[in-house]
């Protein structure tokens, strides 16, 4: 059977099977059958962007182009863990993931405070799917659905080889680890024991992420630089990310030196990342790795290094791709469990 590893983030949406990847901005719109088929008389003969699509008879706009549809509405527990929302992103991530349709087993990762939700995301993404994109049509059927805690496949990811089976880094294994999840709506928490068993005395979810930095460093951004700004309506999220990351915004042919308004827009999520890290994890003393995972966590490296204070810190991926750490993890783990008869 087909396998989709699934960690649908508040900020983007990252999805994997073992030979692919693919991401979109967490962004979703209902569209009107005017609204699409205006769309599909633009696009002509090559078709519209996948991000515009059919699912269940239903058009969508998915992705960076609902981005420039207006102001949207992002859910999040309970609400987010619904067919027309979730299982609208399952069926779009599969369209990209699988030339043709078929049986799929799903494996969905959701934060820790998410866990008495499981049961809902697990029937939001179970059923058929009918996908309409590109002028393609696919029919999936999701017929197994289970799920992992997001720092659990940052986690996989650091610790265990591509089979699944063996340990990638020993050095790891034999002490305490403390894993950090810098997602879009949340920072996450989880303890790991000596040998990777998951300590869940300490799974945290902290209710604030690096969408609130996006959207304070934006105002910032904007009184700061009016004139620059005044006939853009939406600076473009992967720009603004990197200036946050490195301090200098560019566009426009121009860089506009904005430190200042990144340390201001980081310095609450950092605040709440250092009060829980000292009262709830107790503080460098007690781990001997401090593994990072998420999007937010590269994007904040810098300023996180010496707010830990710690001399083993591992990024959970590569800079460039620490946002598909959790679903790579994932599929490991799935491969784990599969080794193990536990699905």
């Amino acid at each position: 059977m087909n396998i989709m590893i699934l960690d649908a983030g508040n900020s983007i949406i990252k999805g994997k099977t073992p030979t692919r990847e693919a991401a979109f901005p967490h962004a979703l719109k209902t569209l009107t059958e005017t609204e699409y088929e205006q769309i599909l008389v633009r696009a002509g003969r090559s078709g519209p962007p996948s991000d515009y699509l059919r699912i269940n008879g239903q058009p969508y706009v998915v992705g960076e182009s609902a981005e420039r549809h207006g102001t949207l509405t992002r859910r999040s527990g309970a609400s987010r863990y619904r067919k027309d929302y979730y299982g609208v992103f399952v069926a779009a991530i599969l369209a990209r993931l699988y030339e043709r349709g078929g049986d799929v087993a799903l494996f969905g990762s959701h934060p820790p405070g998410d866990v008495a939700f499981r049961d809902e995301l697990m029937k939001a993404a179970v059923g058929s799917w009918h996908v309409e994109v590109g002028g393609k049509e696919r029919s999936f059927r999701v017929t197994y659905a289970n799920t992992f805690d997001e720092p659990v496949g940052g986690l996989m990811n650091v610790i265990l080889a591509e089979d699944g089976k063996h340990y990638r880094r020993t050095d790891i294994n034999g002490g305490r680890a403390l894993v950090i999840d810098i997602g879009g709506h949340t920072t996450d928490w989880l303890a790991v024991n000596p040998g990777g068993a998951v300590d869940y005395s300490l799974a945290e979810s902290t209710p604030i992420g690096i969408q609130e930095v996006v959207q304070s460093f934006e105002r910032s951004f904007r009184a700061n630089y009016r004139e620059a700004v005044r006939d853009t309506p939406t600076l473009p999220p992967d720009r603004v990310r990197s200036a946050i990351t490195y301090g200098m915004f560019v566009g426009g042919g121009r860089e506009y030196d904005c430190e200042n308004e990144a340390r201001e827009a980081t310095s609450v999520l950092l605040n709440r990342i250092a009060e829980t890290y000292q009262h709830i994890a107790g503080g460098a003393l007690p781990w001997d790795t401090i593994i990072l995972t998420g999007g937010g966590s590269a994007m904040l490296y810098d300023r996180l290094l010496p707010l830990l204070g710690h001399d083993h810190i591992i990024l959970a991926d590569d800079a460039e791709s620490i946002h598909l750490a959790n679903v790579r993890g994932g599929l490991k783990l799935w491969r784990l469990y599969e080794m193990l008869e536990l699905l």
